[in-house]
């Protein structure tokens, strides 16, 4: 048994370790020119939010429309918007329509949050990537679903019973949403970018798989009341080297540009409609990658504890050692 566990460990110190794979390209546009500095917009606005469902009549895309000419008018070459914000739409519709033709028009790459409807009705929260052609070049799907309500122990393990679909869309659409099931780095113009959402976040690993993966400029979007975590922000830059901009609807705060290793550049502090731009340097993070002592001394081998679930006992190969 002790051989077979070793073998095993062997394995997935072999996977952990292993090159990524290819970088998805974003476009059709050029290969990256690797600028050395990008100018870029964030957006906290109000519009749809995580249970809504259609109104008649209302329809956000209109206000990132106003904010994608605002962002294009300023030379920035990426506006971020925040999370939900489109609410419940087909892929491609009538808004995504309307936000293509502004970012062509503006000959800017553009990232806003909706509720992705398949035709069967099943959805996902996903961010939407428009390239400066104004096509969708990219979805990411959120991976960790942030639910507010559970049955059952161990907490948050297990979705209310007895629910219907209905019920868990006006109350807690993340249980039967459709989760990612990967962390995508894109590849941009400017440079690589890596997307997560929300509830992402609080989650160290989805910082460090973009990173290794290659993503240079980290997209944190967001919906939640409270302000985006600057420590949280901070801390993943320093410890992945990377950039961030971070967004939030305008009934929460904490939209932010900020640049490696721990400067906030732009913040919006109150919870209110507010719009921020500015120039992060993206040669000082390929700087600090390529000479990275922390990346050189990783290792792999001795971190397969985080790929088990929670309660899972320590494997027989890699007792506790007594320190002398």
């Amino acid at each position: 048994m002790l051989k077979s566990t070793v073998a095993v460990g062997a394995v997935l110190a072999a996977l952990l370790a292993a090159a990524p794979e290819p970088l998805p390209a974003c476009g059709a546009g050029p290969a990256p020119s690797e600028a050395a500095e990008v100018k870029l917009a964030a957006v906290q606005v109000l519009g749809y939010d995580k249970t809504d469902l259609p109104r008649a009549g209302y329809d956000p895309s209109e206000t990132v429309v106003r904010y994608i000419e605002r962002a294009a008018r300023d030379g920035a070459q990426l506006v971020v918007f925040p999370e939900y914000l489109l609410g419940r739409i087909s892929v491609p519709g009538p808004e995504t329509d309307r936000i293509s033709r502004a970012a062509a028009a503006g000959h800017i790459y553009v990232i806003v949050g909706c509720w992705e409807v398949n035709r069967d009705e099943s959805y996902a929260n996903t961010a939407l990537l428009f390239d400066r052609a104004g096509q969708i070049a990219g979805k990411y799907h959120k991976v960790h679903a942030a639910v507010d309500q559970f049955e059952g122990d161990p907490p948050w393990s297990q979705p209310p019973r007895n629910k219907d679909l209905t019920w868990f869309l006006r109350h807690d659409p993340e249980w039967k949403m459709q989760r990612g099931d990967g962390f995508p780095v894109f590849e941009l113009d400017f440079g690589r970018i890596g997307i997560l959402t929300c509830y992402d976040g609080w989650f160290p690993e989805t910082f460090r798989i973009l990173s290794l993966k290659g993503a240079e400029l980290l997209v944190w979007i967001n919906g939640r009341q409270g302000t985006v975590e600057d420590f949280i922000v901070q801390s993943a830059m320093f410890q992945n080297e990377v950039a961030l901009v971070a967004t939030n609807q305008a009934y929460g705060a904490g939209t932010m540009i900020a640049e490696y290793p721990s400067r906030i550049l732009a913040r919006c502090d109150e919870p209110q409609e507010d719009y921020v731009t500015a120039t992060v340097n993206l040669q000082r993070v390929r700087q600090a990658r390529h000479n990275s002592r922390n990346f050189q001394q990783r290792r792999p081998d001795v971190y397969s504890e985080i790929m088990q679930p929670i309660g899972t006992p320590p494997s027989s190969d890699n007792p506790q050692r007594k320190h002398k």
